[in-house]
C-alpha cells in the first residue's frame, strides 16, 4: 500500500502536466485547423479603375493566394426597374472594377493593416474593404482561447514540478540510510541514486501510457466529436504516434530533471 501511495504520488503531478501539455497540442491544432477554415472563408474586397492581376498583387502581397473578378451584374440587375437600358448600359461602361482577394493564411490585425495600406497605394485601387470588424472578432476569440491554454498549462506546469521534486525529496529520505552505506563503500552518485532514476523511469513510462489511453478514449467519445463537429475542427486533432512520444519525452526529461535538482540539492546541504 505504501508503494502504491509512492508512486501515486508521483505519477499524479506527471499525469497531470502532460494533460496539460496534451490540452496545448489539442488547441493549438483546434485553432490551426479554423485558421486554414477562417483564411479560406476570409476575403478582402477591392475596388480599382485598372485591371488587376494576380501576379501584380503578389508583388506587394506576398500572401495572396487568389483574386477573382467580381460581376456587377447583380447589382446592375437590381437597378433595371428604375433606369433604362441606354443607362445600364452607361452605367455599366463606368463602374470600376470590383475583385475578391483571398489570402493563403489568416492574418494578424498588424498584417491586416499593413495589406490594406499597400493595397490602397496600388496605382488605380480606390477603396479597400477588409471587414477588419468580423476579423478582429475571429482573431481576438483564437488569441484568447490561446492564451488562456497556454497560462493554464503553464501554471499545471510548474505546480506539477514542484510536486514531482518534493516526491522525489521523500524517496531520497526514506532510502537516506542505503545511500549512505553506498556513500560509505565509495560508490559513485549516480549508482548511489540509481534506484530514484529507476523509479523516475518507470513511472514516467507508466504516465505516459495512461495519459495516451485517456487522451484515445476522450477523442473518441461521442461528446467531443460533436463538439469537434458544431466548430467544424474535426481534423486530426489526436495525432497518437506523435503525442505518444512527445508525451515519453517530456515525462523522461522532467522526471531526470526534478531528481538531478534533489540530488544536486542534497549533496550541496
Amino acid at each position: 500500500m505504501n508503494t502504491l501511495k509512492e508512486h501515486l504520488a508521483f505519477l499524479l503531478p506527471l499525469i497531470a502536466l502532460l494533460f496539460s501539455l496534451e490540452s496545448i497540442l489539442f488547441i493549438q491544432r483546434a485553432v490551426h485547423i479554423r485558421e486554414e477554415k477562417l483564411s479560406k472563408n476570409y476575403a478582402i474586397t477591392i475596388v480599382s479603375h485598372q485591371r488587376l492581376s494576380l501576379q501584380f498583387i503578389r508583388q506587394n502581397i506576398p500572401s495572396s493566394a487568389s483574386l477573382d473578378l467580381i460581376s456587377p451584374d447583380a447589382l446592375l440587375e437590381r437597378l433595371k426597374q428604375n433606369l433604362s437600358q441606354a443607362s445600364i448600359a452607361n452605367l455599366k461602361k463606368n463602374l470600376p472594377f470590383f475583385y475578391s482577394l483571398k489570402l493563403s493564411l489568416f492574418p494578424t490585425l498588424e498584417q491586416l493593416r499593413q495589406i490594406n495600406q499597400r493595397l490602397l497605394k496600388i496605382p488605380g485601387v480606390e477603396k479597400v474593404e477588409v471587414f477588419s470588424k468580423t476579423h478582429d472578432q475571429e482573431y481576438r476569440l483564437l488569441l484568447l482561447l490561446k492564451k488562456n491554454t497556454l497560462i493554464f498549462a503553464s501554471i499545471v506546469g510548474v505546480l506539477s514540478v514542484l510536486l514531482l521534486v518534493k516526491q522525489i525529496s521523500v524517496w531520497h529520505l526514506q532510502y537516506a540510510k542505503r545511500i549512505e552505506i553506498m556513500d560509505l563503500l565509495g560508490a559513485p552518485m549516480r549508482i548511489k541514486n540509481g534506484f530514484l532514476f529507476r523509479l523516475a523511469l518507470i513511472d514516467s513510462a507508466i504516465a505516459s501510457a495512461m495519459v495516451f489511453v485517456g487522451s484515445l478514449y476522450l477523442s473518441l467519445q461521442d461528446r467531443f466529436q460533436t463538439i469537434a463537429q458544431v466548430l467544424e475542427i474535426n481534423g486530426h486533432l489526436f495525432v497518437w504516434q506523435e503525442d505518444t512520444l512527445i508525451f515519453l519525452l517530456t515525462s523522461v526529461v522532467v522526471s531526470l530533471v526534478c531528481v538531478w535538482i534533489v540530488v544536486i540539492q542534497r549533496r550541496v546541504a
